[in-house]
């Protein structure tokens, strides 16, 4: 497969009238192009069908940080119910797009999902995707709540990777 660079440079918006502009953003962007959102929504499907090389496909998917991806399995998530949605929100987790930040309460709302629903703030405050801040905090305690104290430990768990991280962060800030 020959690809036509300029095309998909002036389809993402890489390349302007003013010169080209570059970075990861504009590699997903291309990427997405080139392989086109039939096969990306097929790859969404493929990864929550629990079929054999389901990890390889949503592997694939989170190497190129595709929030078109993301943005599909929340639309399966809102239109599915019991093991489809759950699986859904597997994904969304697995993918750890800062898109689904503002998702999360939705998530630790619904009975079905909501441990998958802390796996995704658990991953996304992992990852430094999502500030460690009152916002985190209320839904740590939202996830407990909800839960009536199940997720108590794994809220816990968080939280004190989180003091050793920031502990740590400080340490060496300040031990130069």
């Amino acid at each position: 497969m020959i690809t036509d660079w300029a095309e998909i440079g002036r389809q993402i918006g890489s390349i302007r009238e003013d010169g080209e502009a570059g970075g990861d953003d504009y590699a997903t962007a291309a990427f997405e192009t080139i392989l086109g959102d039939e096969w990306i929504t097929a790859t969404v499907e493929y990864s929550i069908s629990m079929k054999r090389g389901q990890e390889v496909a949503m592997n694939c998917l989170r190497l190129l940080r595709s929030e078109k991806a993301v943005l599909y399995a929340y639309q399966i998530y809102k239109s599915s119910t019991g093991e489809r949605a759950s699986q859904a929100v597997w994904f969304i987790k697995q993918m750890a797009n800062p898109i689904s930040i503002s998702w999360i309460e939705e998530f630790l709302n619904d009975p079905n999902v909501i441990e998958w629903g802390l796996g995704v703030l658990d991953k996304l405050l992992w990852g430094e995707e999502m500030p460690y801040d009152e916002k985190a905090k209320s839904l740590l305690d939202l996830a407990v709540t909800n839960s009536n104290g199940i997720l108590q430990e794994h809220v816990n768990f968080i939280k004190e990777y989180i003091a050793e991280r920031d502990n740590s962060s400080f340490g060496r800030e300040h031990s130069n």
